[in-house]
């Protein structure tokens, strides 16, 4: 029996146990019922409910299209300042009209529902784009309760018999604080939020490794995240609900981006993949995704720690490695981007990979 996961507190519920709620007609005998309770097609005060399911957990109204799409649930995570809002921002604004949409002929990218178009609207586009400004950093969830951020991407699937049909991927942003993926307070939603998901995107910052900053002319020894204790914890969070015995490699895909790459240029050699554009046109190039792969974690072995890609090794049974600039340059400070604006390179390949593995889009040279 087909079931949905609520995009608001991540319990799973079988379809016939979803909520209708009576119309306006009822006035204050409305009420809510399962769909079986129905009565030929009306509420029990023999009027017609409303269309939208409700979650019987949270009592949050669930979107029609997110309930019938099958679609695939993506997490985000990572440490304070590694730039999970800005990924997500400039992503969201690539696939509805930047370059990605001009490389995949006839996708397209819908943010669902009023609250996901509002909020994506003032806290991502208004600051990126019109105002030029870095986007606020993520309450706690110990002072608010996050809200998700839907959205559903569509491909056109060209069928040998029949028309073509279109595959909706509804994906799921639940945007954590960096301070609530290091410690153990306020888990319940993030462990719900992780558990549910099919896909998992860690970003880790680069400037929160000491080699790095030592480069970069950051010195400072206190306020930063070891980037190997947070793919620690994201294995603890996952295992937190069963996810996996503790001797068996944990099954969801892990795309892990390495950010910020437009201050890291130097590191590079001249042939590295990482110096070339992305050859993700139409489909997604399997032996561009493995060179860059096989480069990020050459490069997290020389200039952070050989123990994290063993970790991950150890812990997750399919993952791959990415670099990423959100921006494409530093932000000049706190309230202002560069002065080019905002440029993002490589950014959509770690959404491109699980799309591929999801079947959504398709795959060349494996």
């Amino acid at each position: 029996m087909a079931t949905t996961k609520c995009p608001y507190c991540w319990t799973t519920h079988k379809r016939a146990d979803l909520r209708m709620s009576c119309g306006e007609r009822c006035g204050d005998q409305a009420t809510r019922f399962a769909e079986r309770d129905l009565k030929k097609g009306r509420c029990p005060h023999g009027n017609l409910p409303q269309g939208r399911r409700v979650c019987p957990e949270c009592g949050k109204d669930l979107l029609r299209e997110y309930i019938d799409s099958g679609g695939r649930n993506i997490a985000v995570i990572g440490s304070s300042d590694s730039g999970k809002s800005t990924w997500v921002g400039v992503l969201v604004h690539e696939f509805q009209r930047g370059d990605v949409s001009a490389r995949f002929t006839g996708m397209s990218l819908d943010l669902l529902g009023e609250a996901s178009r509002v909020r994506y609207a003032r806290d991502f586009a208004t600051p990126l784009f019109d105002e030029g400004r870095p986007v606020n950093p993520t309450p706690t969830a110990l002072r608010t309760t996050p809200e998700p951020l839907m959205f559903s991407l569509r491909f056109p699937q060209q069928r040998r018999i029949g028309p073509a049909r279109v595959a909706p991927v509804v994906t799921v942003f639940y945007d954590t604080a960096g301070e609530d993926v290091a410690r153990a307070q306020a888990m319940d939603q993030l462990i719900s939020y992780l558990h549910a998901a099919e896909g998992i995107v860690l970003l880790l910052d680069p400037v929160q490794m000491p080699r790095v900053r030592e480069m970069i002319g950051t010195t400072a020894k206190t306020g930063f995240t070891e980037q190997l204790h947070v793919v620690n914890r994201l294995g603890e969070l996952l295992r937190e609900r069963g996810h996996g015995a503790p001797a068996k490699l944990l099954r969801t895909p892990l795309a892990i981006a390495l950010t910020k790459v437009d201050l890291l240029r130097d590191t590079f050699g001249p042939e590295s993949p990482l110096r070339r554009p992305s050859r993700h046109d139409g489909v997604y190039d399997e032996h561009d995704g493995r060179d860059v792969h096989e480069e990020i974690r050459s490069w997290l072995d020389r200039w952070y720690d050989p123990a994290f890609d063993r970790t991950v090794a150890n812990s997750f049974r399919t993952y791959r490695y990415f670099g990423l600039s959100a921006l494409g340059a530093a932000p000049v400070s706190g309230t202002r981007l560069a002065p080019a604006g905002v440029h993002p390179y490589r950014l959509e390949d770690p959404m491109l990979w699980l799309l591929a593995r999801f079947g959504a889009i398709r795959s060349r040279g494996k």
